[in-house]
């Protein structure tokens, strides 16, 4: 084979690989949010979530309403933050790296859209856990995806 030819060939299978991956960067990063409409009014959702939090084995940590902080500024939105977890499993995650404080306690945030209907939106732990490439946090972060999952599923049914 031509020297140019292969270096040519090697080129496009290259810039193929790349643009591949770019458009896969969006992907992922929506397979990384979840967000889940509620069949239930936005204080329903809440009341639902708190009980969901509690019946799963976690607790609710903190509770931010940003609704409440945002209509300061003549913003009328009903919006609340909610930080969950574990205590025993944020142990075991922190043994491994203390920076997954960054991501641990779970944000789990319920609003009520323009469309005057009740969302739940979170981002999957093992998307944010994964960015510190430990296999042992990787694992628990699975788990924690679907206890999450759980917990929307709860909470807007």
């Amino acid at each position: 084979m031509n020297y140019k030819i292969a270096v040519s060939r090697l080129s496009t299978l290259l810039m193929a690989t790349v643009v591949a991956a770019l458009l896969a960067l969006p992907a992922a990063a929506q397979d990384s949010h979840v967000t889940v409409p509620s069949q239930k009014s936005f204080d329903q959702t809440v009341n639902q979530l708190k009980s969901a939090v509690g019946q799963g084995g976690m607790m609710v940590m903190a509770e931010v309403n940003q609704g409440n902080m945002l209509s300061m500024t003549g913003l009328k939105l009903k919006a609340t933050l909610f930080l969950v977890g574990n205590p025993t499993v944020g142990k075991k995650i922190f043994e491994q790296d203390p920076a997954a404080g960054l991501y641990i306690p779970l944000r789990v945030f319920v609003y009520e859209g323009k469309d005057g209907k009740a969302y739940l939106s979170y981002d999957k732990p093992s998307s944010l856990l994964g960015t510190l490439n430990n296999q042992d946090i990787n694992m628990t972060a699975g788990m924690l995806d679907q206890k999450l999952e759980g917990l929307a599923q709860m909470a807007t049914h």
